[in-house]
């Protein structure tokens, strides 16, 4: 059995793909419906599908690398094998996206600009006062080509074990929250945990 905070099942093909539920509340947050991600891959890149809900909209559109994290903010996080050092995709409900790369929170080098035009985004934004359970509901589709790992020499995806974390956060919100795949033990809001981080495979 495959567990479902370790190990998500690829095709090489990218025709098939997993749904995994950002399901930890963490540092506070009020319980929401779950948001998920569902993840597939195509040799050359990652394909998400992010699935998310808050009770507040608070975002706007930003420059490149500018801090996403204090809007309706979605988070993908990756690291290879063999690499001290990871990589971390946040997006805002508006498609606005940082990137950046290291080995914690503190030391990190932004993805330059030619680099991150090359993320292809899809937004879904739903505010309707049919939504019987009364919340924002949005929608982003992103496929980072494997050109965008720029600090890395990755030419496949085929049979990588890999780390990583997806979460969803809202610094600046009415109600700020914070949600995680992999449950994250710290006392105070952190994703840059690389040893919290889930173990992937891309078959």
């Amino acid at each position: 059995m495959i567990s479902t905070e370790t190990i998500i099942p690829f095709s090489a093909a990218g025709t098939d793909s997993a749904v995994l539920s950002i399901q930890h509340a963490l540092w506070g947050t009020d319980e929401l419906p779950r948001s998920t991600i569902e993840i597939a891959h195509d040799g050359q890149g990652i394909l998400l599908k992010f699935d998310a809900f808050d009770k507040h909209l608070h975002s706007k559109k930003r420059s490149f690398n500018d801090d996403v994290h204090l809007d309706n903010c979605v988070e993908f996080f990756l690291r290879f094998p063999g690499d001290v050092n990871y990589y971390n995709f946040e997006f805002n409900c508006l498609g606005s996206i940082k990137a950046a790369y290291g080995p914690d929170r503190f030391q990190r080098e932004f993805l330059p600009v030619e680099i991150l035009q090359r993320v292809e985004q899809n937004l879904e934004l739903s505010i309707s006062n049919q939504n019987t359970i009364g919340l924002i509901n949005w929608k982003v589709d992103i496929y980072i080509p494997l050109t965008a790992f720029y600090f890395s020499s990755i030419s496949s995806l085929k049979n990588l074990d890999c780390e990583a974390n997806f979460t969803k956060c809202g610094d600046m919100l009415a109600q700020p929250n914070y949600f995680s795949w992999v449950f994250i033990d710290t006392v105070t809001p952190d994703f840059h945990r690389p040893d919290f981080f889930g173990q992937i495979h891309f078959a």
